[in-house]
């Protein structure tokens, strides 16, 4: 349960879920589907497709987060697959109970089966596919290191989320947007999470926040560059991770400046 609640705050604190909604709502309006172009005004669809679009939102964030939180499907093609026939099996009875119901005059021909399926299935795609591209693009592994295994002991709970051959040692978190970036000895992986959240889950794992975009783990330390009198922190992967000022006198207390 504490899985699923993760993964569906992390889709509540991003604005897609939002941008996607107003979006779809206005296609729909436009567009006029099942007859309704020639029915209704553009402003009695957009009306009509606002609160269907929002519940149809809605309703695949819950089913993404049961996916991908709860079940740990985080395969892309397979799980944007299972989103989307578990999508269609909620979403399509109600729209077609609506689309053939009072809001349509005799005259005018409902919706098919096939005609929602095809409508929520491709929409449920495209929604995946815009979430997928718009992450990071970061190799799934760091060159040199794919024959390294994590200490035996209890995993960080960060490192869980992350997919099983991203599973090694932590190195590092950074900030990018909505996302964080999680540096592990066999590469980077990319959460959708707050960075305090994701600084909260490190244990047991003893590192820092060093600046207010990054944390690193002080094993992963290799050493301390100064350039132009700022401080750098060199990890394994040749990563360079910046000191801000008032967090310097984290490193000084470790004797490591």
């Amino acid at each position: 349960m504490s899985a699923f609640l993760d993964e569906l705050k992390s889709d509540l604190r991003s604005r897609v879920p939002l941008v996607l909604w107003l979006v779809c709502a206005m296609s729909l309006a436009v567009s006029g589907p099942f007859g309704s172009y020639g029915i209704f005004s553009f402003w009695q669809r957009l009306l009509i497709w606002l609160p269907v679009t929002a519940c149809a939102i809605a309703t695949i964030t819950l089913v993404r987060a049961l996916v991908y939180g709860t079940w740990g499907l985080r395969d892309v093609p397979r799980g944007a697959i299972l989103i989307a026939a578990l999508s269609c099996l909620v979403i399509c009875p109600p729209v077609y109970a609506l689309a053939n119901g009072p809001f349509l005059v005799p005259t005018v021909k409902g919706a098919g089966w096939a005609e929602l399926i095809l409508l929520v299935g491709s929409i449920t795609l495209g929604i995946s596919s815009l979430r997928h591209s718009i992450q990071p693009m970061i190799p799934a592994t760091a060159p040199e290191t794919l024959t390294e295994t994590v200490e035996s002991g209890p995993l960080p709970r960060l490192i869980e989320r992350l997919d099983p051959d991203l599973r090694g040692k932590l190195q590092s978190i950074s900030v990018r947007d909505h996302y964080v970036d999680v540096s592990t000895s066999l590469g980077v992986g990319s959460l959708l999470m707050r960075f305090s959240d994701a600084i909260s889950e490190v244990w047991p794992v003893e590192g820092a926040q060093v600046h207010r975009s990054h944390w690193v783990a002080w094993d992963a330390v290799e050493a301390v560059e100064r350039e132009g009198g700022k401080l750098f922190l060199r990890l394994p992967s040749g990563a360079r991770i910046p000191v801000s000022r008032n967090h310097r006198d984290k490193l000084e207390a470790r004797g490591l400046v």
